[in-house]
């Protein structure tokens, strides 16, 4: 097991214990942010030094502690890995081909749905991991949003 699975299954278990209080299920609302933050900090094509400072913005915005941090960074790099896997799986299904059949439209749509639901998974993990209080800040910007009318997918 590389080093940098440890630490991040070292801080997954630790800030796991941390946590006091088990939190509802992110709705759809505040899945929108909870994506949108999750891919950033999870990134495959940004920048390490862009993915450092949005986490850093994190930080200031929500007032995350180093243990919340650790554990939204780790989560991160867990998503990283999970996103190269499906664009080496995505790739295999559309490589060297013109048209896609059903089947690979069906694969490719699989694919998408369970990257979906493994973020889905995280930003959970991630509200289940922090204070109570940044769980709900971390579903504010969601609830923003669908004030102003702007729905996800």
């Amino acid at each position: 097991m590389k080093p940098s699975v440890k630490i991040c299954t070292l801080l997954l278990l630790f800030s796991a214990c941390y946590a006091q209080t088990s939190q509802p299920a992110a709705t759809a609302d505040e899945m929108q942010f909870l994506s949108f933050m999750l891919m950033n900090v999870g990134s495959i094509d940004h920048d390490p030094k862009a993915v450092a400072a949005y986490e850093d913005l994190l930080i200031k915005q929500f007032n995350l502690t180093t243990q919340e941090s650790a554990f939204i960074h780790a989560q991160g790099q867990l998503l990283n890995t999970a996103l190269k896997q499906l664009r080496s799986q995505s790739q295999a299904i559309v490589s060297g081909k013109k048209n896609l059949s059903a089947s690979d439209a069906s694969a490719l749509t699989a694919l998408i749905e369970q990257r979906q639901q493994y973020i889905v998974t995280l930003a959970n993990q991630i509200l289940n991991a922090v204070r109570p209080e940044t769980a709900a800040h971390l579903r504010a910007p969601g609830h923003i949003l669908a004030a102003a009318g702007i729905h996800g997918q």
